[in-house]
């Protein structure tokens, strides 16, 4: 679906280039599931950014496989319009394309699926951190879009609400096939998503680990803590 080919990427800081990324390669299949993970500074987000078409890189290419893909990007912050309620923050990239019945019946499903239904009317004041971030994420799937960009949706959420989160989220994936590249610092939550794990450090790629590991997958369980290991090996001590 989509390649990225030797990108670089540098910023002046303080008169200084500093490099953010540097020979990258990445390849993302059609309906994969990818975790990026690494301390913070390393480039996750500049890597995203990039992904997401906001900034171009200084060197290498972006190859495209197809069509086009339509990008949805979830961040930290759930950014909601604080004078729209539910229903319409998720509405709110649909009215230049849809009538108002089809935009009500693409919502109503996503209330549904979230388990926001109950909270169509409330506003975003009224909702909790996790709720808000149910939220972010209807509005970016309701664009149907093949690529989903998430930039540390849940590091902001208690332990609780972030284990949920993180199984709405394998599940709607499972559901709907989006390609998704999520961006975390937590390796334990890159070995519980992810398909394949990037491993991200100094703005360079230090690893590649292919979970095949069946979904749900158990945070205390064996293979899962063998996997976090050797990623935090070579994240601690990249070559």
């Amino acid at each position: 679906m989509l390649e990225l080919s030797n990108i670089g990427k540098h910023y002046e800081v303080s008169g200084n280039r500093v490099a953010a990324l540097f020979g990258i390669d990445l390849k993302l299949a059609k309906g994969s599931f990818t975790t990026v993970v690494g301390r913070s500074g390393c480039g996750k987000t500049t890597l995203l950014r990039i992904l997401a078409g906001l900034i171009s890189p200084d060197t290498g290419e972006i190859l495209i496989h197809g069509p086009a893909p339509r990008i949805g990007v979830v961040f930290q912050e759930a950014r909601l319009m604080p004078w729209l309620d539910v229903s319409r923050n998720i509405a709110f990239g649909l009215h230049r394309h849809l009538d108002r019945k089809s935009i009500e019946r693409k919502v109503s499903a996503l209330l549904e699926v979230t388990g926001l239904g109950a909270f169509a009317n409330a506003m975003p004041t009224q909702l909790s951190g996790g709720m808000a971030q149910r939220v972010a994420l209807a509005r970016a799937l309701v664009m149907q879009p093949d690529l989903l960009l998430m930039d540390e949706p849940f590091a902001a959420l208690d332990a609780f609400t972030r284990r949920s989160m993180q199984n709405e989220l394998v599940g709607l994936w499972q559901q709907k096939q989006p390609t998704i590249v999520f961006v975390t610092h937590d390796v334990e939550e890159a070995v519980l998503l992810g398909e394949t794990v990037i491993e991200l450090s100094a703005g360079t790629i230090v690893g590649r680990k292919d979970i095949d590991i069946p979904y749900p997958r158990d945070p205390t369980g064996m293979d899962e803590a063998g996997c976090r290991r050797a990623i935090l090996d070579r994240l601690l001590n990249p070559a």
